[in-house]
């Protein structure tokens, strides 16, 4: 979500005649993250900027979701559903959420989920024995949007390496335990990868801060306010007054989600939970698992949200008398998870600043940016750039 995918999303493979200038620019683009393992807060800097507004402001209303789909390309689809959201919100269209927008956010999820392993985890932490990404072809998820059910003995086959269902049941009963043990027992390309990522993760502990302003509606026109006033707020958000992370471990169906003592402090967990996530998304019912959904906020103004990949996605809209837009904002995940005074910049605090590139390259990935990541060493001259 977000910003990264205004030309290519980092840490995706670019084609040959793309070089070295498509990525530069994707980056300009996109901005991104400079973090400073050690030290006093704020141990994040980051160049994103606020692109929606001045794509958007003039444009008719019904053309906004389709612009910024194609502009975030990114989870694309996530940010065409909040976006029609929002507008169907501004425009007091009375909606329900459906079967089609339910399982279209259930496949963009998944597919989304099974690219980041396949194109992005190599890069982040290389190891023997990679996956071809050729391999994604074989999935016929990634080919049509109605292949949910035709998907699942694939995902059980090269992620999950078993029944989903008896996935589910080990990680309901006893998820730590058992997400330990099925990374250092199965052979698929995530449980190998999720395996070595323990290994350097040991130790990293942070309390969740779950944000979850789409369990009432009170709380949607609040942030709604907050857009509409305050023109700093979409980069460096707060909700309660104080900063709040979001991801597959913060999904209002999951209990375990619940309170800052979480059984997602440690920060493996927040990785494996992309796991489950999945796991979830193949139950018979789950494309009830991500919530969704819209309010209106007085007239010709919207709010549309949606839990996708990396978190919360939230789109605001309002609109003139001819129905264009007037305004909208977007607050995507990585704006709550990278706050610069939020839980990753504290755990990056916690860090000793002589701590290994690959450690802080894992608890970067916990909170699950979508723009490149730089690590800042000593005095900032000595930069390692990773795509996170």
């Amino acid at each position: 979500a977000g910003h990264a995918g205004l030309a290519h999303a980092p840490g995706r493979p670019l084609g040959r005649a793309d070089g070295a200038m498509s990525s530069s620019l994707t980056r300009d683009l996109a901005g991104g993250l400079r973090v400073r393992p050690g030290g006093a807060l704020p141990t994040i800097h980051s160049t994103r900027r606020e692109w929606a507004p001045a794509l958007g402001r003039g444009r008719p209303a019904g053309s906004l979701p389709e612009l910024l789909a194609a502009v975030f390309t990114l989870c694309g689809g996530a940010h065409r559903l909040a976006a029609r959201h929002a507008v169907d919100a501004a425009l007091q269209i009375d909606i329900e959420i459906g079967p089609a927008q339910r399982r279209a956010l259930q496949v963009d999820t998944v597919r989304e989920h099974l690219r980041r392993w396949w194109l992005d985890a190599p890069r982040l932490l290389p190891m023997p024995g990679p996956p071809d990404p050729a391999e994604l072809a074989g999935c016929p998820l990634l080919r049509r949007a109605d292949a949910v059910d035709p998907s699942r003995r694939w995902i059980e086959q090269q992620v999950l390496g078993m029944p989903a269902a008896e996935w589910l049941a080990g990680w309901e009963q006893a998820p730590h335990a058992f997400a330990a043990q099925w990374a250092d027992r199965a052979t698929t390309w995530p449980a190998r990868w999720l395996a070595a990522v323990r290994q350097i993760c040991h130790g990293l502990q942070q309390p969740v801060e779950p944000l979850q302003p789409h369990a009432a509606t009170l709380e949607l026109r609040q942030l709604a306010a907050r857009l509409r006033h305050d023109a700093t707020f979409a980069l460096a958000p707060t909700w309660r007054g104080h900063t709040a992370e979001t991801g597959c471990w913060t999904r209002l169906s999951d209990p375990a989600a619940q309170g800052t003592d979480s059984l997602y402090a440690d920060l493996w967990l927040r990785h494996a939970a992309r796991v489950a996530d999945v796991a979830h998304l193949l139950a018979p019912a789950g494309e009830q698992w991500l919530a969704q959904g819209l309010v209106s906020i007085g007239e010709s103004e919207g709010l549309g949200w949606c839990e996708m990949a990396r978190g919360l996605l939230i789109h605001w809209v309002r609109l003139d008398r001819q129905d264009r837009v007037a305004d909208c904002r977007l607050v995507a995940p990585t704006e709550w998870n990278f706050h610069p005074f939020g839980s990753a910049a504290r755990a990056l605090a916690q860090l000793p600043p002589q701590a290994g590139d690959a450690r802080v390259r894992m608890l970067v990935a916990a909170y699950d940016p979508c723009v490149a990541v730089e690590i800042e060493r000593g005095t900032g001259q000595d930069v390692e750039p990773t795509d996170a």
